[in-house]
C-alpha cells in the first residue's frame, strides 16, 4: 500500500501567504500530524503532492522520508492525483489518499478503515463522519443506504445540504479503478476544477463496489480551511492530550486554561496549575507542581518532586529531583542538580549574542534572589549565592562556598566569622 498526501493548495481563507499545511498547532505544521498518523499505520511509501510554495513545503518534509510530486497548476484534488499517476505506477495494493490539512484523524481510525476496506473488497472506500454542522463539507449521498456519490457544498441541492454524513477527504482506492475514473471526470462545476469526489460517480456508473465508512469522530472529521478552524483544531488536540494525561494520574486544576503539546510525558501525581504551556518533548516527573503561568519548552526534563512556579520558563534544561524554582526565573541550557533552591528572579544568561552556552549547578545549591549565572558557568555542590550576585566563569567557587557581589566573589570562612 502507498499513500498520497494532498498538500498543494494555498488555503486562501487562511488569509496569509503561508501554505495552509504549514500552519502550526503547538509549533508543528498540520502536515506533520498527518505524516505522523500515517507512520503509525505502517505505511512506508508516502507521496506528498506539493504546489503553492512547493520549496517551503519540501524544506519541512526533509527528515520525513517521503517523496514529492509537484502540481504546478492547482486544478483541484482530482488533478492532483493525475499528477501523481507516474509516481504510483509501481504501487501495489490500495492507494490511500489523505488531505494534508486533516490533522485530527488518529492512527487507530485509519487502521479500522483499511481493515474494513480490505474485508469489503471495495474498489473505493471513503472515511466519513457524522457531524452536527455539515456546512462547508462534501455530503455523502446514499440511496437505500448504499453509498452512491459525494456532493460538494457548492454543487449540492438544498435537500443534499441537510445530510449530516460528510466526506473527510480520506479515501482508499484500487489503483486501476482510480486512474480509469480520473481519466473520465470533467471540470464542469462552479470552481472549474477536477474534483476527486467525482470519481465516485464514475465508478458507480461502471459497476465498481463503493463503501463509505462513518468511523471518524466529529473531531477527527474537522478540517482546516480558516484561522478559526486552526484555532479549533489546536483546542481539540490540546483537550485530547490533557485527557490522556489525566487518565494516567495527572491533575489539571483548570484544563481549559492549560496547553499541553502532543509528545510530552508527565508523571503520576503531578499537579498542573492554570496557564501553563508545555511543549513537545518535555518530560515532567512524578509528584511535581507546575505553575501557574509556567512555560516548559522542548528538550526540558523535570525530576520528581520538583516545583516550577509562577512565571518560570525552562528551556532545553535538565532539572533534578526536589528542585524549587517558584518565582520569576529563566533556566536555559541548564543542568540543575537535586534539591537546589532557585530564588526569585534567578536568570541563566545563556546567550552571548552569537552562541548559547550551558550552565551546571550542583546538588543542594542555594541560589539567592536575582542571581545571574553568566554561562558558561559551573556552580559546585552546596554553594550559596547572595541576592543579586552575578556569577561568571571567572568566579572561583568550591563546595560549601558563599559567593556575593558583582561580579561575584567567594566569602571565606574566616571573613564570615
Amino acid at each position: 500500500m502507498e499513500a498520497v498526501v494532498l498538500a498543494a493548495g494555498k488555503g486562501t481563507r487562511m488569509c496569509t501567504d503561508l501554505p495552509k499545511v504549514l500552519h502550526t498547532v503547538f509549533g508543528k505544521p498540520v502536515l506533520g500530524y498527518v505524516l505522523d498518523a500515517l507512520r503509525k499505520t505502517g505505511i512506508r511509501k508516502i507521496w506528498v503532492v506539493t504546489g503553492y510554495q512547493a520549496e517551503s513545503v519540501k524544506r519541512f518534509l526533509k527528515g520525513y522520508g517521503v517523496q514529492t510530486v509537484n502540481q504546478f497548476e492547482q486544478k483541484g484534488t482530482g488533478h492532483a492525483l493525475r499528477v501523481a499517476k507516474t509516481a504510483l505506477k509501481n504501487a501495489r495494493g490500495p492507494i490511500l489518499v489523505w488531505p494534508g490539512d486533516m490533522p485530527l484523524v488518529e492512527g487507530a481510525t485509519l487502521r479500522r478503515l483499511i481493515e474494513s476496506h480490505e474485508k469489503s473488497k471495495s474498489h473505493a472506500s471513503v472515511l466519513s463522519s457524522i457531524v452536527d454542522c455539515p456546512a462547508g463539507y462534501g455530503r455523502i449521498v446514499r440511496e437505500d443506504g448504499k453509498f452512491v456519490a459525494i456532493r460538494e457544498e457548492l454543487d449540492a441541492t438544498d435537500e443534499e445540504r441537510l445530510i449530516r454524513e460528510v466526506n473527510t477527504g480520506i479515501y482508499l482506492f484500487d489503483k486501476k479503478a482510480l486512474f480509469d475514473a480520473l481519466g473520465k471526470i470533467g471540470c464542469k462545476n462552479k470552481k472549474g476544477e477536477y474534483y476527486l469526489t467525482d470519481t465516485i460517480g464514475v465508478l458507480r456508473e461502471e459497476g465498481y463496489k463503493l463503501e463509505a465508512f462513518p468511523f471518524a469522530t466529529r473531531d477527527e472529521g474537522h478540517g482546516i480551511n480558516s484561522q478559526k478552524d486552526l484555532a479549533e483544531a489546536t483546542e481539540k488536540i490540546n483537550q485530547r492530550e490533557i485527557l490522556r494525561h489525566m487518565e494516567r494520574g495527572v491533575t489539571f486544576v483548570s484544563p481549559a486554561q492549560t496547553f499541553v503539546a502532543p509528545g510530552s510525558t508527565i508523571g503520576q501525581g503531578t499537579i498542573i496549575n492554570p496557564w501553563c504551556w508545555i511543549e513537545q518533548g518535555v518530560t515532567v516527573g512524578k509528584n511535581c507542581k507546575i505553575g501557574p503561568f509556567a512555560k516548559l519548552r522542548s528538550g526540558t526534563k523535570v525530576g520528581d518532586d520538583t516545583e516550577i512556579g509562577s512565571f518560570v520558563e525552562v528551556n532545553r534544561s535538565i532539572i533534578g529531583k526536589g528542585v524549587c524554582a517558584k518565582h520569576l526565573t529563566y533556566l536555559g541550557d541548564s543542568n540543575i542538580g537535586d534539591n537546589v533552591n532557585v530564588g526569585a528572579g534567578v536568570i541563566t544568561a545563556n546567550f552571548d549574542g552569537k552562541n548559547k552556552h550551558p550552565t551546571r549547578v550542583g546538588k543542594n545549591v542555594f541560589l539567592g534572589s536575582n542571581t545571574v549565572l553568566v554561562a558558561p558557568v559551573h556552580v559546585p555542590t552546596c554553594v550559596k549565592t547572595g541576592a543579586g550576585a552575578v556569577v561568571t566563569r571567572k568566579t572561583r567557587m568550591r563546595k560549601n562556598d558563599i559567593v556575593v557581589g558583582v561580579p561575584a566573589k567567594s566569602v571565606s570562612q574566616k571573613k564570615r566569622r
